[in-house]
Parts: C-alpha cells; structure tokens; sequence
C-alpha cells in the first residue's frame, strides 16, 4: 500500500463507489470546517485507488514560527478512512500514519467506519427501568461479524481503543440511534414507535403546519430558534456562517444533498431542521424549535418529513445523532436514549475513535490541555 494526495475530482468519485461512506468523509465538510486544514489523501495498491480520507488538521496552539512544534497538528479523520472492500484497515493505516507522520502529525486520530453492536429500540426502551443495567454494554445485542477481531487487530498494531463511557467522549458520539428505513414504508417506520410517539407524530400533521424548505435567506430565523433551543438545552449553538457554509459547501457537493425545512404556523416559524443524504444514509445534525405552539408538535412533524424524504430517496436508515452509553434510569442524560429510541431507533455502537501517537510527549501534552478545557 501507498498513500498519496489525490484532488476532490478523485476524492468525490471514488465516494461515489461506497454509498455507506458518511459526509464526514466527503471533502466538500472540508470547506465547513474553516477552523481546520483538510487534505484528501489517495490509499493504493499499485496504481489502483483502494481507499481514500478527508484528513482534518489542527494545529497546536502556539505560534507556527516556533520550531517543530509550530509545524505540529493533530491528524482526525472522521468515519474513514473509506476502503475498497478486502483491504484491511491496519495494512491502509501504516502508510497513511507514517504520510502525515513526515507533515508534522504528532497524533493520528481515526474513527473507523463499521458497527460493533446494534441493540434493538424495544430492548434499550425495556431496559430503562431496569436497575441491573447501568451501561449499554451490559444489554443483550447483536455483534457485527468480524468487528471485534478488527479491534484486536488495531490493538496490535499499536493503536490506543477509546473508553466506553457514560457520557458523551470529544468527537464523533460512540453510540448512535438511527431509524430504519430501507425496506420499509412510513407505516413500517410508524410502527417501530411507541404508542405516545406514534400518536403524537401522525397528530401533528393535522394541527395546521406547513413545512417549507428554505436556503440561506431564511438563515436567521434558523439563528433565532436556534439561540432559543440554546437557552433552554444548555449548549452553544453555531453561528449562521456555519449553516450558510454546510448549504454551500457539502450541499453543492454531487454526491451529498442538504435540505433545510422550517415548520410554520400562520406563516410563523416554530421549529426547523437541517436533512443531509450522502448514499443510502440520510441524517438529522441539527434542529431547533420554539416554545409557541409547542403543542402542535413541530420538531415531529419534521421529523417525519425527513423519514419520507429517506424512504423516497432509498435510504437505509435515518441518523438521529449520538446518545450517552449509559441507561441508568437515574442518570439524567439517559433521556436522550430513552426519546430516541421512542421515535424506533434502534442504537449501534461503532469503533470509536482510535489513536496512534506518533510523538508521545506531545499526545500525553495535547490530551492533557484538551481535558482541562
């Protein structure tokens, strides 16, 4: 194996080829994310293009004339890299490593795509009220062939796991909850809900919204909601120039969509989202919504425009996003599984993500620093 730069050309074509690749890997996410320096970079066995990854880059936090640690930068590669099927991880990785290792990469991060675990909705759902289960871990599931063998090889070829915790780790979430949708019909996603939630989502599209799609010149009624979900979900929502850019950038991608729906009521934003679609996996990254008329259910009929949407584009599931590990009924942040899995996510756990440092000194330094944050 060799690895080389290759341009977005290459990149996106060779994307195209694996519908199961995430945006995260798509080099157009490259220009969204402006505070890091992205690079595609080429896997190949001879002349043939067997891989490709959307390399981010972030430097340490000294200035760049100060010697060797100026030119120094953690190397993240999200969901990636992207292989051909056959190539092993561990074979791609060492001539990938040892590429940015000569840039001046004092830490190579990689989440590598693929599921280790899937728990059914229903079993997480039974399992709240449970006190003999504390973590996801600790619930029957199903284990993807292969995936744990994969992990030992990793081990062994240096790379550090990631801890499985309660909460929520830097980066990419561990534990995802995503609806499925392939070879199912809204009827068939309706019924993997429970009773409420069902309920609830077929009765809001008859409460007198329309949901419309808009593009950046509706961006600041996104900023408002978004400031006010903010407020009341204790987190910090991202400017409107990140939202203007994910339309520009992975939405003038040709293999990625984004669509950006707002709910109204008598003309009147109340809740908004954005849809991404890559291959056969759409997602739901960000949403917002207004406490008026919060009893018309906007966020779920959105929610179940996006699953249409899916079903209508071929879509093998619908990516609702993260959710902690544990489900400790008692531990507050397990509401979040709890309301995923309501709306017939089942929850998968994927690799994680990895690291190889390539200067331990600076790995120990970096992780340190980021932890005291």
């Amino acid at each position: 194996m060799t690895v080389r730069g290759i341009d977005e050309a290459q990149h996106t074509a060779f994307l195209a080829r694996h519908p199961e690749a995430s945006f995260l890997q798509n080099p157009r996410w490259a220009n969204v994310k402006t505070d890091w320096r992205g690079q595609s970079v080429g896997i190949f066995r001879g002349t043939e293009l067997v891989g490709a990854a959307l390399v981010l880059a972030r430097p340490l936090p000294v200035p760049a004339r100060v010697p060797v640690l100026g030119k120094a930068f953690l190397a993240y590669i999200a969901e990636g890299p992207v292989l051909d099927e056959g190539v092993r991880l561990v074979d791609a990785l060492t001539p990938l490593v040892q590429l940015l290792k000569s840039q001046g990469a004092f830490l190579v991060r990689v989440g590598p795509p693929g599921v280790v675990r899937t728990w059914e909705a229903d079993t997480v759902r039974k399992s709240l009220t449970d006190p003999q289960y504390t973590v996801l871990t600790d619930l029957p599931c199903e284990v993807t062939p292969g995936a744990l063998e994969l992990q030992d090889e990793l081990r062994a070829a240096g790379w550090q796991a990631p801890e499985v915790l309660e909460g929520f780790s830097a980066g990419q979430p561990m534990f995802q909850a995503r609806i499925p949708l392939k070879d199912l019909d809204v009827d068939g996603v309706l019924t993997r809900m429970s009773g409420s939630s069902r309920k609830r989502t077929r009765r809001s599209t008859r409460n007198d919204l329309d949901v419309v799609t808009a593009g950046v010149e509706r961006l600041g009624e996104w900023e408002a909601l978004q400031d006010e979900t903010a407020e009341r979900d204790k987190f910090t929502g991202r400017p409107k120039e990140y939202f203007q850019r994910v339309i520009e950038q992975l939405g003038g991608s040709e293999i990625a969509d984004v669509t950006y729906y707002i709910a109204e009521y008598e003309g009147e934003p109340v809740a908004a989202a954005f849809h991404f679609r890559q291959g056969h996996i759409c997602y739901r990254p960000y949403s917002a919504s207004s406490q008026k008329e919060r009893k018309r259910d906007a966020p779920r009929l959105l929610q179940l425009t996006q699953i249409e949407a899916g079903i209508a584009d071929g879509c093998h599931w619908l990516d609702l996003g993260g959710v902690p590990g544990s489900v400790d009924h008692e531990n507050r942040i397990t509401g979040l599984t709890e309301f995923k899995t309501t709306q017939g996510a089942n929850i998968v756990q994927t690799h994680g993500e990895w690291d190889f440092p390539v200067n331990r000194l600076l790995a120990k330094a970096f992780t340190l620093y980021m932890s005291r944050r």
